[in-house]
């Protein structure tokens, strides 16, 4: 059985996911593909924040080609950072008023939150294009990914074909209000937090399948209400059927991990399994430990 890894929000850190593929021996120092029949999912935001968005999504780009040249796969989702990206680059236009009060322009709401100016200017149609393309939800055996810990995806359809129509169809709205509601939507947090929470998770599942749920976009140190720092480590939650992975590693100087999941739905679905196979973590490699020595 193949590898299944994956990684949570990169927003712009390199260095840090470079790192990361490497010691995974995903990568090697020239970031070449090195994972054979391994499928790599990118839970989204690759963008914004960190020093160099445009480099981690020209090299994931990079990756998933070299990968399905040798039966890979690398899976980058759509993230709410890609899509207020995408909304700078055709909406430009001045703050206005709305509903009693002055609303940025969305070029000015990306920059407001993290968005980085020198990245734009490195970015090509096609990399527009692929950002579009990118899919909402992606199934692999007994897991089901996603972006945020949010409600919007059971608004968007009743199977995961459904939900990137609709969101493709979202992306093609001419009007600057449609981005800004799909925006807000997107941006809900800690949706699968609670007794509500529980019957979200319960109805993604139902819906769009598969057994424990992974998710980035809200920071693990957040939901477990704790300080932020290098040392979190993947959070597993609602009544274990759900697997948090931002690691915060654009927000904290030695954060971030990559996980490899266990892909065998015979052991996925006991009660006591968590499906972490293995967790790399840059402060270990910072400090020379752990076993994933070259």
């Amino acid at each position: 059985m193949s590898d299944l890894w994956a990684i949570g929000d990169v927003h712009g850190a390199l260095s840090t996911l470079r790192t990361l593929l490497q010691r995974a021996r995903l990568t090697d120092f020239e970031d070449n593909w090195l994972g054979d029949g391994a499928t790599v999912v990118f839970l989204g935001d690759l963008v914004d924040r960190g020093p160099d968005g445009a480099g981690v999504l020209h090299l994931v780009q990079h990756l998933e080609r070299q990968a399905a040249e040798v039966g890979g796969q690398v899976v980058s989702l759509l993230g709410n950072h890609e899509v207020m990206l995408m909304a700078a680059m055709r909406f430009r236009g001045p703050p206005r008023w709305a509903a009693g009060y002055l609303s940025p322009g969305l070029f000015e709401y990306w920059r407001q939150n993290g968005g980085q100016p020198h990245d734009l200017a490195r970015l090509e149609p096609d990399d527009l294009a692929w950002l579009q393309a990118r899919p909402v939800l992606y199934r692999h055996a007994d897991w089901l990914f996603c972006h945020a810990d949010s409600q919007l995806y059971l608004s968007l359809g009743k199977t995961i074909e459904a939900v990137h129509g609709s969101v493709q169809t979202l992306l093609n709205a001419k009007s600057s209000d449609v981005w800004i509601d799909f925006l807000n939507a997107f941006s809900e947090r800690e949706g699968f937090r609670g007794r509500q929470g529980l019957s979200r998770v319960a109805r993604m599942l139902e819906v769009f399948g598969g057994h424990k749920i992974v998710h980035g976009h809200t920071p693990v140190f957040v939901l477990q209400n704790v300080p932020s720092g290098p040392y979190v480590s993947p959070y597993l939650y609602a009544d274990e059927q759900v697997l948090a992975l931002d690691s915060a590693m654009a927000y904290q100087k030695g954060a971030g991990f990559i996980v490899r999941l266990d892909a065998d739905v015979s052991r996925l679905t006991h009660p006591e399994a968590t499906g972490v196979l293995d967790t790399i973590f840059l402060s270990d490699i910072l400090t020379g430990v752990g076993t994933f020595e070259p």
